[in-house]
């Protein structure tokens, strides 16, 4: 038995396979090497074919199939006899619960836009999106209770031109993202007629900015009784688009300062609302809002939610883990405690030793492989050295957890500046996210509960010793790693600890700017060869320039 979830909307296609017990998923970009998937061949599907290689399942062979209504038809094609379409917002819903490992919580989804809620996707205007989602989910399924919905204005003349992103009323993801195209925060590669808004640039440049226009931007968002919220889309895009005309750097930082914090305050007032009204302690968040770690951080500080659950795909890529989920739940009968286990992110395809072993003879480069790898490793982050780090399957989301990184020692402070000119060659302002162990976590970082994804954003208790992995605000949105999540990695942190007295490690993307994180060992050995680094880890060889 096989279960084939699909994801995506206008970009960040992705596909997760199921057997029941087993879960493999990735995104489109990493296979087809195209930021945010875009220009692929969607009748193709690379991501679709890979999933269900790993499970060693043919086409033929999918029992069922569950896409999203904003999934495009040709990316299930071939499957359109026998494929089930489902809501956008419940698919994200069932990505973040089924995900967390709880028995019972509330649910909240938010982000640009979802499903049509009334008219058509084709047309003439009278379409409506919802925005934002509430949910209850246990044992026995998810229940919607509460939805903001919203004008959706696209220019629609066919069902294709429907995936644009448009512009949504009450949304606010549209808000984020209008404020990041205006300051110019958006990617605008050769393969995509519209900008696709890269928001977390945008939070990271947010502590830069004065507050001089969260008044102003404040106004624009309606903070309704009962966690309701309204806005108007095209005095969003207006306002934004004055302010930023002809903006320098400060003013640039102050228009991000202020939608940062205005996003902040509206989500608080959301999840407040759902915990009012379901009285429960326990939070999921998914969606592309929930990308948004600073804000998240406030979720778990000022709403009476206990603990947080952020699935690590909470965008449109994260839909196919929800797709997949319901299509086991509600199509196959199994129950949501029996659901495979999410313990880690690492989902991507498996990779045999037997090719990495060829990649790296193939390289020309020195190698070896250590009897003691942790050790050996450690010492040379120890010495200042930048390593890449290739290790089994893939992260399913847009953070690297430990098996595509790079590492490095979270000190100096000009490490950060190294990394961010010479290596990745990113904008200056922004930051680097520390990796630690679980058990470590609470000597450095003010949260109080595990953050194994990275989507939660907290005030580093000693910045002077973490100085390259701590933002200009004292925070940090780091990762806590236990044991059984990645061994290997668990173990560098802990002889890394031995040696310098840190137990902290700085860690990125194995990527440069513009680029899909590595995939295949071929693409680790080939970006090592071509970045600014000092060693690589692939496959339990070590590797060196020279």
């Amino acid at each position: 038995m096989t279960v084939l979830g699909l994801g995506g909307s206008g970009h960040d296609w992705s596909s997760c396979a199921t057997d029941g017990s087993r879960l493999v998923a990735v995104d489109e970009e990493r296979l087809v090497r195209s930021k945010y998937g875009l220009g692929t061949d969607l009748l193709a599907g690379a991501s679709r074919q890979a999933v269900l290689a790993q499970l060693g399942s043919s086409a033929a062979e999918v029992e069922h199939v569950v896409a999203c209504e904003l999934v495009p038809r040709p990316f299930y094609h071939s499957f359109r006899n026998r494929v089930q379409v489902i809501n956008h917002h419940l698919a994200h819903a069932y990505s973040a619960f089924a995900a967390s490992g709880m028995s019972r919580a509330a649910v909240l989804v938010c982000d640009n836009s979802g499903g049509l809620v009334a008219g058509d996707r084709t047309g003439p205007d009278g379409r409506e999106a919802e925005t934002i989602s509430s949910y209850i989910a246990d044992r026995d399924g998810i229940r919607l209770l509460e939805r903001v919905s919203g004008a959706h204005v696209v220019d629609a003349a066919s069902e294709s031109a429907y995936y644009q992103p448009g512009e949504t009323d009450n949304s606010l993801g549209h808000f984020y993202r209008a404020a990041s195209i205006a300051i110019g925060l958006a990617y605008t590669g050769p393969k995509t007629r519209f900008p696709v808004s890269e928001d977390g640039k945008t939070m990271g440049l947010a502590p830069y900015g004065d507050e001089r226009f969260v008044d102003e931007l404040a106004e624009l968002v309606d903070l309704r009784p009962g966690g309701g919220i309204g806005i108007s889309a095209s005095k969003v895009s207006h306002v934004l688009e004055r302010l930023a005309r002809d903006a320098d750097f400060d003013t640039r930082a102050a228009i991000a300062r202020a939608a940062q914090e205005v996003l902040e305050r509206a989500l608080v007032h959301c999840a407040r609302a759902l915990h009012a009204r379901t009285g429960l302690t326990d939070l999921c968040i998914a969606g592309g809002v929930a990308l948004n770690s600073v804000a998240n951080g406030r979720i778990l500080q000022e709403t009476g939610f206990e603990r947080i659950f952020v699935v690590p795909a909470a965008g449109d890529n994260g839909i196919s883990l929800g797709c997949a989920y319901y299509g086991l739940h509600q199509l196959v009968g199994v129950p949501m405690d029996e659901l495979p286990a999410f313990t880690d992110a690492y989902l991507g395809p498996e990779y045999p030793q037997q090719r990495v072993d060829a990649a790296v003879a193939a390289s020309g480069l020195p190698a070896r492989r250590p009897d003691d790898l942790p050790a050996e490793v450690a010492a040379l982050l120890a010495e200042g050295r930048l390593v890449g780090w290739w290790d089994g399957r893939s992260e399913f989301g847009p953070r690297a957890l430990g098996h595509r990184s790079i590492l490095a020692a979270p000190y100096p402070a000009s490490v950060r500046d190294h990394l961010n000119e010479q290596v990745k060659f990113r904008e200056w302002f922004r930051p680097y996210a520390p990796i630690v162990r679980a058990e470590r976590s609470d000597d450095f970082f003010d949260l109080g509960q595990p953050s194994p994804y990275m989507l939660i954003v907290t005030r580093v208790t000693r910045p002077d010793v973490i100085p390259a992995a701590s933002h200009v605000d004292g925070t940090a949105r780091h990762q806590t790693l236990f044991e059984h999540q990645n061994p290997t990695v668990h173990a560098l942190l802990g002889e890394f600890e031995r040696l310098t007295g840190c137990p902290v490690l700085l860690n990125t993307s194995f990527n440069t700017a513009g680029e899909p994180i590595v995939e295949t060992p071929e693409e680790a050995v080939a970006a090592f060869a071509s970045m600014n680094l000092d060693h690589l880890v692939v496959g339990g060889h070590l590797l060196s320039k020279s």
